[in-house]
């Protein structure tokens, strides 16, 4: 039956064409000359391409003065190809078809938020969503999708904490609208005032929801208990955060972020041979406009009201509950092995509140564990905790987890759950390294943060290696000392009294 509603819809779809065509002599099908152009079609001999404007491409209106490979520097341990361009622009390129057809980029510079005022962080927060709804070019939105229609190439913005970067990929053939895209986001973005006013728009309705969400009131109350009402780095999600963003002011913020692509380190990882790629870079990249000035991200860590916090919040709530949050944080320096114990403790810790919450006690509806470690902007640990249960359980569930985290402090650890957990680190890298993502991974990890995770020394010997007495160490050192909270939610009395009334 769907071969054959395939058949009459063919058949339907060439003969409607030819009934409108402007060709006097046009004529209907029969069924076999029909079938005939099927099968040519199917063959490839006349393949169909998505309609676009004649003579109206990703690059119109935009001139483009090439520049050139100065030099081109291989790396044998990771497999790389470094080509430094004419404008000072470095860029990383690795081989690898663990993904046929499937081509990975990224630049990535350092600064991102922690060079914006505080005024202009709401501005700077909603910028990559502004800018994916603005089109590129000369092109907007609506004109880029029919441009790109049947193109696989793709970008996107991204402004973290301490970095702003692009990301982009594309099939093997669409490399070169790939670039293309790169060049334009440097050389020609494109800030939409209608765009600009849809997303407020969105936003300020999604923030009525929101409103209404209870797990998005607890994470309020959480940064409000922590960091007071109003903290210009940690701003509540609210109508008045809205009310500070700027179109001009977005505009500002992403040319200062993204007005020199050789701050940029750029990275490509996929199934696409160097000899397709070097006269790509050489016409869309070595030709981005750039300057000598370069920067680097600052501190812009902030501090707890208190180290210590013990605090019960009443809260309504459509289903009535308790709500724990737990969190510990502590200066700790920062190593790889230090990394991967922190993510050994997270999986153990979580393991084991699981079957204690759920298998001992019950009533808890769901839980989750957060350990780890950050080398930027301060070398500093972190333990956070958090489950949702029956009203009258969060205090014994409390004191559970407080007495499992001490059990690991003092070296109670099970052997079978740390044996368990190395063996899926190392099952999970080997099948990581089947995708292309894992080349970029290395390109990254090597160029960026120095080491080189192919080397079985920053991996395998690092994992095989952990014991119990690290993890203990490791825990100890965490806790001794540290910053903590313990915020537990629940319904507020008042409410629950009139409802019951």
């Amino acid at each position: 039956m769907q071969n054959i509603l395939s058949t009459i819809s063919f058949l339907l779809i060439t003969n409607v064409l030819l009934l409108l065509s402007v060709n006097s002599h046009a004529q209907t099908l029969n069924f076999n000359d029909s079938l005939k152009i099927d099968q040519t079609i199917k063959k490839g001999d006349y393949p169909l391409t998505p309609y676009i404007d004649v003579g109206k491409t990703l690059m119109s209106g935009i001139t483009v003065k090439e520049g050139h490979i100065v030099s081109e520097g291989m790396l044998q341990s990771i497999g790389s190809t470094t080509f430094t361009l004419s404008n000072g622009i470095k860029v990383h390129y690795k081989f690898t078809d663990k993904n046929k057809n499937v081509v990975l980029f990224k630049t990535i510079s350092y600064g991102g938020l922690s060079l914006v005022k505080d005024k202009d962080l709401p501005s700077a927060q909603l910028l990559a969503k502004m800018v994916s709804l603005s089109g590129l070019g000369n092109h907007s939105a609506i004109d880029l999708s029919k441009i790109l229609a049947g193109n696989t190439a793709k970008t996107e913005i991204h402004l973290s904490n301490l970095t702003e970067s692009i990301s982009g990929s594309s099939r093997t053939k669409g490399v070169e609208t790939l670039l293309q895209m790169i060049h334009l986001r440097f050389v020609k973005p494109r800030f939409d005032k209608e765009a600009y006013q849809a997303l407020i728009k969105n936003m300020n309705n999604y923030i009525v929801k929101r409103s209404h969400n209870i797990n998005e009131r607890i994470k309020d109350s959480v940064t409000v208990t922590l960091y007071g009402k109003v903290h210009p780095k940690r701003s509540l999600f609210n109508h008045d955060f809205i009310k500070e963003v700027s179109f001009d002011k977005i505009k500002i913020l992403y040319k200062e972020r993204f007005n020199n692509a050789a701050d940029f380190e750029f990275f490509m990882v996929g199934d696409l041979q160097k000899r397709v790629l070097r006269p790509l870079l050489e016409k869309y990249i070595a030709s981005i406009p750039t300057n000598d000035t370069k920067e680097i991200w600052q501190d812009n860590s902030v501090t707890w009201l208190q180290d210590t916090v013990d605090k019960d919040i009443s809260l309504i709530m459509e289903t009535p509950k308790s709500e724990v949050r737990i969190g510990y944080k502590n200066m700790m320096k920062y190593s790889l092995k230090n990394a991967l114990i922190a993510r050994v403790l997270n999986d153990i810790l979580e393991l084991r509140l699981t079957e204690i919450l759920q298998q001992e006690i019950g009533g808890v509806y769901s839980g989750s564990v957060k350990a780890s470690i950050q080398k930027r902007p301060i070398e500093q640990v972190s333990l956070k905790i958090a489950f949702d249960c029956n009203l009258g359980k969060e205090q014994q569930l409390v004191t559970k987890t407080h007495q499992e985290i001490k059990n690991i402090v003092n070296g109670v650890i099970s052997q079978t759950y740390l044996d368990k957990t190395k063996l899926n680190y190392l099952e999970e890298i080997k099948q990581d390294q089947d995708y292309n993502s894992y080349g970029m991974r290395v390109l990254i990890n090597y160029f960026r943060e120095g080491y080189n995770i192919n080397d079985p020394k920053n991996f395998e010997d690092l994992v095989n290696a952990i014991t119990i007495e690290d993890i203990e160490a490791f825990t100890k050192a965490l806790i001794k000392d540290s910053k903590f909270y313990e915020i537990v939610f629940s319904q507020d009395r008042t409410s629950q009294s009139a409802v019951s009334r």
